[in-house]
């Protein structure tokens, strides 16, 4: 069980606190066995309560490193490809 975990923000929620989309991503570092962790994982309302769904991904600040590089590389043929 995570020992810790610290928002860093969220993508598909307004100033106001409210959502753009159904689901919207929560940006965290979680800790778990003195390692921590960069998890983005999408969450769904529940009431007035934000919990998260299984749909997410969990890396290492090594994965997280290789994962912006790939993006960077790659961005502009991601861009293409989601038109």
């Amino acid at each position: 069980m995570a020992e810790d975990i610290n928002q860093i923000g969220t993508i598909g929620i307004d100033s106001n606190g409210e959502p753009t989309v159904r689901e919207p991503i929560f940006v965290s570092i979680s800790s778990f066995k003195s390692s921590k962790f960069l998890d983005i994982r999408k969450f769904y309302q529940e009431g007035e309560e934000w919990k998260p769904t299984k749909k997410g991904i969990t890396v290492s600040l090594d994965q997280f490193n290789d994962l912006l590089k790939f993006l960077n590389l790659k961005e502009k043929e991601i861009n293409e490809k989601l038109k």
